[in-house]
């Protein structure tokens, strides 16, 4: 449970920072095209200029982070299964040699 509980917290992080990484492109081309209209008087169609440039910055900056963080959730994966097999073969190794020094004491009595 706790596992599950944990990869949705991850996936629910991944999922506001996709939406930030989208949104703030927009938002910023939204700033940027009313302090133009308002106070240098540019023409009011900067507006749909720039909202498009933002969202387009804004939907590559979103894919880029999701296959990043994708990428990276998958290397922690193998990461992790390297060690919990690493774990495995030492306690293996561990068990054979305690089953070793068990029969060369049970011959030398």
């Amino acid at each position: 449970m706790y596992k599950k509980f944990i990869n949705a917290l991850s996936m629910l992080n991944l999922l506001g920072q996709a939406i930030y990484s989208l949104a703030l492109p927009i938002a910023l081309g939204a700033l940027a095209a009313f302090l133009l209209t308002e106070y240098a008087s540019a023409p009011s169609w900067i507006w749909a200029i720039l909202m498009t440039l933002g969202a387009l910055m804004g939907l590559y900056s979103m894919v880029k982070y999701i296959l990043t963080a994708t990428a990276g959730m998958d290397r922690m994966k193998k990461q992790q299964i390297a060690d919990e097999e690493q774990k495995r073969d030492k306690e293996e190794r561990q068990a054979r040699l305690r089953d070793a020094a068990k029969k060369s004491e049970d011959t030398n009595d």
